[in-house]
């Protein structure tokens, strides 16, 4: 390995414990204990893991392999301590302590290793040999890097599956206290009314629902599209029972968060086919959507302020 790439994995480890406090920064408790997927770690477990996998593994080998010729290296079982120590009970902010106190000696230890120690080899009892250098990308990539994008992903999932799970609350009250006539009213004959727009809503929801269940189990599903516009005509949306379109609506969308929150992070990297996009996936559906809700949420808003008093 090149001393620069070298020097580029120390920046990446040297850097970490600002990019951590970042990354943490505003995140409510409610969030860091959240956990996006049945079996899967909070953000919270996710930190007692690197002060874990620090102080177990990058600074014993380091330590080790220093001291020693072709030491062995434990396994690092993140599963069986994250259930050993209740990760889920400690205090977070005694683990960042305890993490940045162990970064902290890494990286003294990191900053005085010459040249030709860098080839130094240990023997991890389940990778095999790996040399300091190894170790040192090991930590930079596959450690920081990694649990640094997956706190980045699991804040996302629950910004996403927080704005979805708003929307019916959202769509109740931009419609409450408006007159039937103003529901119903149109601004032109092609436009749409709230109440009809509120039916796309519920409609549409159906067809999110179709697409996570048929990408999630399928791959590479076909998947299919609707004339919004004809389907508004067919069911004679401006008709309908406003009552009942948003108990319909909040059922559907209730279904389509728990389709998301029962996915594995990497089952949202699955795929479907769409007769006009292509390959998308299950994360881009699902942003997808709730920029789909806002546009829609913000025409009945327009609305409604046109109609205020009516």
């Amino acid at each position: 390995m090149e001393k620069t790439e070298r020097d580029q994995y120390v920046a990446i480890v040297r850097s970490t414990p600002d990019r951590l406090k970042a990354a943490l920064a505003g995140v409510p408790k409610k969030l860091l204990t959240w956990r996006p997927a049945p079996g899967k770690w909070s953000i919270h477990e996710v930190v007692c893991h690197m002060r874990d996998a620090e102080r177990l593994g990058y600074l014993h080998r380091y330590t080790e392999i220093l001291a020693k010729d072709n030491p062995t290296f434990p396994d690092v079982d993140g599963d069986a301590l994250a259930l050993e120590r209740q990760y889920r009970r400690l205090n977070l902010r005694e683990v960042l302590r305890d993490w940045r106190a162990a970064r902290k000696e890494s990286l003294a230890i990191v900053k005085k290793v010459k040249t030709d120690q860098w080839l130094r080899v240990g023997t991890h009892e389940l990778a095999g040999p790996m040399s300091l250098e190894a170790i040192l990308q090991r930590q930079a990539l596959g450690n920081d890097e990694a649990h640094l994008a997956q706190i980045g992903d699991i804040k996302k999932r629950w910004e996403i599956l927080s704005r979805l799970q708003e929307t019916p609350k959202l769509l109740v009250a931009l419609l409450r206290g408006m007159s039937d006539e103003a529901l119903r009213r149109k601004l032109a004959p092609e436009k749409w009314s709230m109440l009809e727009i509120a039916c796309h809503l519920r409609d549409v929801e159906e067809f999110f629902v179709e697409r996570y269940g048929k990408i999630a189990n399928h791959d590479r599903p076909q998947l299919r599209m609707i004339n919004q516009d004809d389907l508004a005509a067919k069911l004679r949306y401006n008709q309908d029972d406003l009552a009942l379109v948003l108990k319909q609506f909040q059922g559907l969308r209730a279904e389509s968060v728990a389709i998301l929150g029962a996915l594995a992070a990497q089952s949202w990297q699955r795929v479907g086919v769409h007769p006009k996009r292509g390959d998308v996936s299950i994360a881009w559906t699902a942003e997808h959507q709730v920029e789909h809700d806002a546009n829609h949420l913000g025409q009945i808003r327009a609305l409604r302020e046109q109609f205020a008093g009516s």
